[in-house]
């Protein structure tokens, strides 16, 4: 009996490929729609990824106008290698990778210009009793502008998204398309640079005030 055989046969291919469909998440659906011609869904994905990818470039950069610049190119990139996005990954990563190595692109340009005040703020200031004035919490603030301009844009990249986005080591080394093991040593290589200069900046703050207390 033919017929009975596609059926039974039938019934599970359906069901698998139905159970495929409904495991996909919004992004993998709209991606698939661009792959088969709808290219307005891309529309969709720019509108419900726009702020992670902008966000992050903002804080890679540290300058919206080039922010702006770096996510408009992130996205043609993203379109044009929208066939190597493997459905069921997660496309925020994948398109956060792209984004980053485009902003390395930028800081690689500017030779490490300017700096993201969001960094700054995100290092801890010195003690009270060290910052008594607010002439050495701004010698303070200055030094370590210094010391960030000095890192290199795979140690910037890493310390942002480790430190400011709150990934993982593990999920910082997957957008970034390294080892874990190269992000460690690079978010190590740019921490000890910071620590360095602020531990400058106290010790000669303290000298200049004649180790008063």
């Amino acid at each position: 009996m033919p017929g009975a055989a596609e059926r039974v046969e039938g019934v599970p291919l359906i069901n698998s490929a139905l159970l495929v469909l409904k495991t996909l998440s919004p992004l993998d659906e709209m991606v698939l729609r661009v792959r088969c011609g709808e290219t307005w869904a891309f529309d969709e994905i720019m509108a419900e990824t726009e702020g992670r990818v902008l966000g992050l470039a903002y804080r890679l950069l540290g300058d919206k106008d080039q922010a702006r610049d770096a996510s408009q190119e992130a996205y043609l990139r993203i379109f044009k290698s929208l066939d190597s996005y493997r459905i069921g990954e997660s496309f925020i990563a994948w398109a956060g990778r792209i984004t980053a190595n485009v902003c390395c692109d930028y800081l690689k340009k500017r030779e490490y210009g300017a700096v993201d005040s969001q960094i700054l703020g995100s290092i801890p200031s010195p003690d009270s009793d060290q910052a008594e004035t607010s002439v050495l919490r701004q010698q303070h603030r200055e030094l370590v502008q210094r010391a960030l301009s000095t890192l290199t844009p795979a140690e910037r990249s890493a310390l942002v998204l480790r430190d400011m986005e709150g990934l993982s080591t593990d999920e910082t080394a997957r957008v970034l398309g390294l080892k874990a093991g190269t992000v460690r040593t690079q978010i190590s290589s740019a921490r000890s640079k910071i620590k360095s200069f602020c531990q400058r900046i106290l010790h000669k703050s303290g000298q200049s005030q004649g180790g008063r207390p």
